[in-house]
């Protein structure tokens, strides 16, 4: 398996509700619709407003907006999921969403592993 996370900051003058609408009723199933077959797991993550709502902050306030995880099956899942002829629009996409974003790959190393449904 593969993980990915892009973190995002939307752009000035877009609204968090803006930057919402935009990543979960635009963007996100447009990447779904896309890269669906390749993907074990896609989630898109949106930073509370307020994050004193629970102990052990940093004190200083995120500079990220949210994150979206996406795990593909195997490496070449995820280079033919990134190199899709719609890759460069989705990417175009972002880029007039958002004022910075950054990605990271990442090796998972289980601790507490999710429970089971009932």
């Amino acid at each position: 398996m593969v993980k990915v996370f892009w973190l995002l900051k939307r752009a000035e003058g877009l609204s968090r509700q803006a930057f919402a609408d935009w990543w979960l009723n635009r963007h996100a199933p447009y990447i779904a619709g896309r890269q669906g077959s390749y993907l074990a797991y896609y989630s898109v993550n949106l930073a509370v407003e307020d994050d004193s709502l629970l102990p052990a902050g940093t004190g200083v306030a995120s500079e990220w907006d949210g994150l979206a995880e996406e795990v593909f099956h195997s490496v070449a899942a995820a280079r033919a999921a990134l190199t899709l002829p719609s890759a460069p629009e989705g990417r175009a996409d972002v880029l007039a969403h958002v004022s910075r974003f950054e990605r990271i790959i990442v090796e998972e190393h289980v601790i507490l592993p999710a429970p089971k449904a009932p």
